[in-house]
């Protein structure tokens, strides 16, 4: 894996983990008694179906992507990445950063950890249906042409970058624990405030970042 393909990888998997919809029912279950051990499985089930999904989607277009790639130039393929950039300067511009009223938390019918792992499951199956810089990140991937475990381990980077806030506030919770609890509504409100913007924010900057050196492989 090179380093560019991490940097880029890295780079989306940051504004892709600024989605305060994955932190209402992680919030939720923080009120609940001992909620450690269903926390866990509720990143855990989230993980599952983001790593998985973003296989099956990998599988299924590395074969064409590789075909493709292989019989184009390099002027083409930075082409492809100004397109990337573009796409990403459209959706940082579209985004609105304006605070939405939060959504009413999913809950699971119990609180038992398996019950937990699904609820994780259903919340990252509800994102998928928007999640653009997955598929930007999984496009990265299949456009670098290496070999399946390579690959495997690129998507093991990616999720482990999207869930760093996720297992960052079960540590917060586990190193405070009575504080931060108390703390939650006020973190849920800066989150709810302040995440649209860093995703906006933050897709505008790596699209023009994509943009820019896509201009320079042309200018090079």
């Amino acid at each position: 894996m090179t380093l560019s393909l991490m940097l880029s990888l890295t780079g989306i998997a940051v504004v892709d983990s600024l989605n305060p919809s994955l932190f209402i029912a992680q919030f939720y279950l923080l009120t609940t008694p001992k909620p450690a051990a269903r926390i866990s499985a509720y990143i855990a089930g989230v993980l599952v179906v983001n790593f998985f999904g973003g296989l099956l989607v990998l599988g299924g277009v590395r074969t064409v992507v590789a075909e493709f790639f292989s019989s184009i130039s390099p002027a083409v393929l930075s082409g492809g990445q100004l397109v990337l950039g573009v796409v990403l300067v459209i959706f940082g511009l579209w985004y609105s950063a304006v605070p939405q009223p939060q959504a009413e938390p999913k809950k699971p019918r119990s609180l038992l950890p398996v019950h937990t792992f699904l609820l994780g499951m259903v919340v990252m199956v509800n994102e998928l249906s928007t999640a653009l810089p997955y598929f930007l990140a999984i496009e990265r991937i299949a456009q670098a042409q290496i070999d399946v475990a390579t690959s495997v381990g690129a998507l093991i980077l990616y999720n482990g970058i999207f869930a760093l806030p996720l297992f960052g506030f079960l540590a917060l919770f586990l190193a405070y624990r009575s504080r931060f609890t108390r703390q939650i509504d006020a973190i849920n409100r800066w989150i709810q405030k302040w995440m649209p913007r860093l995703l906006k924010y933050g897709a505008l900057i790596l699209g023009l970042v994509l943009i820019a050196a896509a201009v320079q492989m042309w200018l090079g």
